[in-house]
């Protein structure tokens, strides 16, 4: 058996997905050893040829789950999950590639960290910029700051959810609330225990709602900087606009199953309090900038 079984998603990503597999099948651990890990492509229904293609290069090498129609990322991964049976699960982007050593690194991490039950690789851009790939778990003191106007003031600002990771050290492993998923470990162990994606995640916010499930039944999170992958990002969303709705149902969505109703719209409530003081404030600029101008 494999000690992990890499998970790629694809719908229509037959332009890119040979980024993130051949990376795969270039690893050192890899090519000393086949079996280290096992590939699975869950298909959601793709019409770009994306599985005769990746049937057809890679072979017998990858195993193919075909969802038949656009389920949605958590729904995928469910797929392959349900699919395989490796002691770790790693999920890679179609747009993401593994640096030398990435699953190596994971694995032993994990392997001496027994409540560590998801970890995420170090992810840089192209550029070799660094992106944020950990999080934090939503207050609701932090995130009404964030959403209101009162979050921008400098003595609460650093309230705010999101402001401790601001001068966050990304060369040391650190035990994290969250993960982002482009290239994520997770133990098999765990999903056994606590099951797996939440499908009412679509796209985006399921991985922040799993490291809170995940959290809640006493497991471990953690970045691993020796693990390292590039992204390019965006990937199947399609579009800024799309990505954009896609996370603010999602979030709406975590918000309310993890905190409740009252919770979820009382930050909706700061949200438009916010945006109707920039639009006072913007009006009354109008106002006396026309009446200096008379």
């Amino acid at each position: 058996m494999s000690r992990v079984d890499v998970v790629v998603v694809c719908w229509n990503d037959k332009d890119k997905i040979t980024t993130a597999l051949d990376s795969v099948f270039a690893l050192s651990e890899v090519r000393k050893d086949p079996d280290f890990a096992h590939v699975v492509v869950s298909d959601n229904g793709s019409t770009d040829g994306s599985r005769e293609f990746i049937a057809e290069r890679y072979g017998g090498r990858v195993q193919i789950v075909e969802n038949g129609a656009n389920l949605g990322f958590a729904a995928a991964c469910n797929r392959a999950f349900a699919a395989t049976s490796s002691e770790y699960v790693f999920l890679l982007n179609p747009d993401a590639e593994l640096k030398d050593f990435a699953l190596q690194q994971i694995v032993a991490f994990m392997d001496v960290r027994p409540r560590c039950g998801i970890a995420g690789s170090r992810i840089y851009n192209y550029d070799g910029s660094v992106q944020q790939s950990v999080g934090e778990f939503d207050t609701w003191a932090g995130a009404f700051l964030r959403s209101s106007a009162w979050g921008e003031l400098p003595p609460l600002r650093r309230f705010a959810n999101g402001a401790g990771l601001r001068d966050f050290d990304y060369n040391a492993p650190r035990q994290v609330d969250l993960a982002i998923g482009a290239a994520l470990a997770i133990r098999r162990a765990m999903i056994d225990e606590i099951g797996a994606f939440d499908e009412r995640f679509f796209l985006y916010h399921e991985e922040v709602d799993y490291a809170k499930r995940a959290a809640d039944a006493g497991w471990e999170t953690w970045f691993v900087p020796a693990s390292e992958a590039v992204h390019e990002g965006m990937g199947s969303a399609r579009g800024q606009y799309s990505v954009e709705k896609r996370k603010q149902t999602s979030r709406r969505k975590y918000w309310i199953k993890h905190h409740g109703h009252a919770w979820y719209y009382s930050l909706v409530g700061a949200l438009v309090g916010r945006y109707a003081l920039y639009g006072g404030i913007l009006a009354g600029a109008v106002i006396v900038g026309r009446k200096l101008l008379r």
